[in-house]
């Protein structure tokens, strides 16, 4: 089940963003191993060209809800078709109890034609 929703039209570009919240204290995005993401089509296969790619940004320092974003533009590398994919973040975070951990959030994407 993702984590959030997004709609975005066919030729659109913009930033999506991934976020997790700490339990309690705050978590810090590790640069190491880098932070990546993967667009998914419906039937669960990795968009070729957006598998396994690096985000565009994260924030850095120790944050209660930090947040990683992929600035996804719906025509290159793949033109992407109307309809519906989910995006997934990998990252790991430094907890302020020392401990490291790996987070997957997600979106449900939808992608619209310019006419809808």
């Amino acid at each position: 089940m993702p984590d959030g929703y997004v709609r975005i039209k066919q030729g659109e570009r913009r930033p999506l963003y991934g976020q997790v919240t700490a339990k309690s204290g705050t978590l810090t995005v590790q640069s190491s191993p880098a932070p990546t993401c993967t667009l998914y089509h419906a039937n669960g296969a990795a968009v070729i060209g957006l598998e396994g790619i690096g985000v565009s940004g994260y924030d850095v320092g120790a944050q209660t809800a930090p947040r990683v974003w992929y600035n996804l533009d719906t025509s290159a590398p793949a033109s992407l078709a109307a309809g519906f994919y989910t995006l997934v973040f990998t990252f790991s975070a430094q907890g302020s109890d020392g401990i490291v951990r790996i987070y997957k959030p997600s979106l449900e994407v939808e992608v619209q034609s310019p006419q809808a």
